[in-house]
């Protein structure tokens, strides 16, 4: 009987994950550059043949016990994760005319150096920081091919769609913009940031271009979650159900071998 309860159980934290994914997209829907997230769930394989104690049931108890083998309830199969995947097309591209907003064209992340060690990301809405450093709106630094790039001002830089970066009519530094063959090694950390579990092999040349005075919007579509976050709400009140469901079933058996 308690096995019947750990495979509602089991749908239920999956559909909790859901629920969990679902209200981070959507809650980032207006989010520069940020990227959607999906779940996925596989069956974990039942073990309906596993070595238990002898004897069971106790020896005097005459019965076959093949005929108590599907009582143990393993051969029920529940669910677990099986991987939450980050869709990274490109959203689309607005124009805001703000010199230090910049959107990329194209598969490419821009290298940033934070105070944990070098992160991705695309979120183009930049800012210029006390000492002429172009950062993110976090702060963190934004890399250029020979390091950060400094000596700039909102007022007169330009960022050609190479990613060449002047102060008038200086040349201060080219963007170091990377794309990467494999995304599967990309993991988000927060902070619209990514960080790569892969190897250096997996870095190519960027071949897009960069797009000053325009924004790469959130790539999430807000109907689709929305359907998806309904559904994943009935389905866990179905569980619920199940489990009070299997719950009471338990309580009544209690309840009747007590009183005989």
């Amino acid at each position: 009987m308690l096995k019947n309860i750990y495979s509602p159980l089991s749908g239920a934290i999956g559909q909790e994950k859901i629920i969990e994914i679902i209200s981070n997209n959507l809650a980032n829907t207006n989010t520069t550059g940020f990227k959607e997230e999906s779940v996925s769930f596989e069956a974990q394989d039942p073990n309906p043949w596993p070595n238990y104690p002898s004897a069971l049931p106790p020896a005097p108890f005459k019965s076959n016990m093949q005929d108590l083998y599907p009582l143990r309830g393993n051969e029920m199969e529940y669910m677990s994760i099986a991987k939450i995947e980050t869709d990274f097309r490109q959203g689309a591209l607005q124009v805001n005319n703000d010199p230090l907003s910049i959107a990329i064209e194209g598969e490419g992340f821009m290298e940033v150096q934070t105070p944990f060690g070098v992160r991705y990301t695309r979120d183009g809405a930049l800012s210029i920081n006390a000492d002429g450093f172009l950062t993110t709106k976090g702060g963190d630094l934004i890399q250029g091919q020979l390091g950060a790039l400094s000596g700039l001002s909102a007022d007169n830089m330009k960022i050609l769609p190479s990613g060449e970066v002047f102060e008038g009519d200086k040349f201060i530094g080219q963007l170091k913009t990377v794309k990467f063959s494999n995304h599967n090694n990309l993991q988000k950390i927060g902070d619209n940031l990514f960080i790569h579990n892969g190897d250096t092999s997996e870095l190519e040349k960027f071949t897009g271009r960069i797009l000053q005075g325009s924004l790469e919007s959130s790539n999430v579509n807000p109907m689709k979650n929305l359907t998806n976050l309904i559904l994943a709400h009935r389905s866990y009140e179905a569980m619920q159900k199940s489990l009070k469901a299997h719950d009471d079933a338990l309580k009544t058996v209690q309840e009747k071998v007590g009183q005989s």
